[in-house]
């Protein structure tokens, strides 16, 4: 039997016996830890899907131990600025292992069974030919067009817009006389 399960947001696949790291849980090594947001049930050919959880699905863990995650690089940089920041970071997590998968006994709306399906969608597509086939076909009305005439747009008289020329007048300057110049006055 395996199920899918959601633990800390993300969804794992497991089946009885199986370790594996999660996000930290707020338990102690050597607890056990029941989950009941299950997805989806697998056993054999029949799978219960939930929606989103299915009612009385349950998964027990044990908790093995709770660690770090191996560490990440985390920098900063800005071009031609001659800034650098580095960091590291390690992730909190726990490693459980699945000690028993509960629910999925109970059959209904959501079970499907991979033969059932099969068997029943054949006979149907057969059964909506045969039906379609019998009946007389109906004779086509034919409709006539009427005829549009289309309205050409009338074209706009372009307005010419006046512009006034500005006229500049030529400033003129003087020049500072140095003091060579002063004394020679």
């Amino acid at each position: 039997m395996k199920a899918v399960v959601e633990i800390g947001g993300k969804q794992y696949l497991v089946e009885p016996g199986t370790i594996f790291l999660a996000d930290k849980l707020p338990k102690e090594k050597g607890e056990s830890y029941t989950s009941d947001r299950v997805l989806m049930i697998l056993d054999g050919d029949d799978v219960v899907l939930g929606k989103p959880y299915i009612k009385d699905g349950k998964v027990t863990f044990s908790i093995l131990d709770q660690t770090k995650r191996k560490k990440i690089v985390v920098q900063k940089y800005r071009a031609k600025k001659g800034y650098l920041r580095t960091r590291g970071h390690r992730q909190h997590v726990t490693q459980v292992q699945v000690e028993l998968i509960e629910g999925g006994g109970k059959r209904d709306e959501r079970v499907i069974e991979k033969k059932a399906k099969k068997k029943k969608a054949a006979p149907k597509v057969e059964s909506e030919k045969k039906e379609k086939a019998s009946e007389p076909t109906a004779k086509k009305k034919t409709t006539t067009k009427k005829e549009t005439t289309k309205k050409t747009p009338a074209k706009k008289t372009a307005t010419k817009k006046t512009t006034t020329k500005k006229t500049t007048t030529k400033k003129t300057t003087t020049k500072k006389k140095t003091k060579k110049e002063e004394s020679e006055d």
